[in-house]
């Protein structure tokens, strides 16, 4: 297993930062790579499944997550079924407030078929670094 953790600032409220999280729907217009489509319900509410394809190209994969654990302004979701490379996904999000900032910090800890410390900088790293940049232009518009 692997983990890792990515935190963002952003110059906006815990409140607001905290309402773009609830629902996966987002991801949907923010995330391009992987491409991300919702199928059914993505509040981010306990003992919701949240389900999911990602995809390159014309390569669609299910990957479904079950919202696990839900607290103040952080949530869990675990991976069910999951494309490959990955065999477990385990992702908390959490926000806070740090210096009248809000910081958005994701801990992740996986698993996969590959060398996880490939997946990691080739994969994950990239796609959170894609989703602050959608999530500052999103904030900032």
């Amino acid at each position: 297993m692997r983990r890792f953790d990515v935190e963002s600032t952003y110059d906006t409220t815990v409140d607001s930062l905290w309402d773009l999280l609830q629902d996966a729907s987002l991801l949907t217009k923010l995330t391009k790579f992987p491409k991300v489509r919702l199928v059914g319900d993505g509040a981010s509410v306990e003992g919701n499944e949240v389900k999911l394809f990602v995809g390159v190209g014309p390569v669609e994969l299910p990957w479904n997550s079950a919202i696990t654990v839900v607290g103040n302004q952080a949530f869990c979701d675990q991976g069910k079924r999951l494309p490959f490379p990955f065999k477990r996904f385990t992702h908390v999000h959490r926000v806070e407030s740090r210096d009248g900032k809000a910081v958005m910090i994701d801990e992740v800890t996986f698993d996969s078929y590959v060398p996880n410390i490939l997946v990691e900088y080739f994969v994950l790293r990239p796609m959170f670094q894609e989703r602050t940049r959608a999530f500052q232009k999103t904030l900032n518009s």
